[in-house]
């Protein structure tokens, strides 16, 4: 039945993003997941600056989302948030050192993480689950939902 498995992987994509955000935070200190992963999307975009809606856009939330993390990363020190010199009514956002040093010293945790948690998959699974992915994200954004 279709419906049967289409529930659920629902549900399995809900349990693994609860899990993913207690596996990670079990090894990240000062930030959660979601601010980790936020700060290396933002590090991912091209060079220039890079405003709340080019970031929201880019990640694929919303500009709300977006200014809700970025708040408790600029009291900690890793973004700092300005006017933008472009455009008056946006908030540009830069990476701090901090960041990049944060950056440098997790890298290593968060290579062997990946790996523990990746290590049963092959290539060609990993390339599915990939495109599956893709699939889902491509859906959601052309309905809207």
């Amino acid at each position: 039945m279709r419906t049967g498995k289409e529930n659920y992987i629902l549900g399995a994509i809900s349990l693994v993003s609860n899990e993913l955000n207690g596996f990670c935070g079990s090894f990240l200190s000062d930030i959660t997941f979601k601010q980790w992963f936020l700060l290396m999307m933002i590090s991912k975009m091209e060079k220039g600056e890079k405003s709340v809606n080019l970031i929201a856009d880019f990640t694929g939330t919303s500009r709300q989302n977006v200014k809700k993390m970025l708040v408790p990363l600029e009291k900690k020190g890793y973004v700092s948030v300005t006017d933008s010199e472009k455009d008056g009514r946006a908030l540009s956002v830069e990476l701090t050192d901090k960041t990049y040093k944060f950056f440098f010293d997790y890298d290593g945790r968060i290579a062997k993480a990946t790996d523990l948690l990746f290590k049963s998959f092959s290539d060609a699974e990993l390339d599915l689950f990939v495109s599956s992915f893709r699939k889902i994200i491509a859906t959601l954004e052309e309905n809207e939902l």
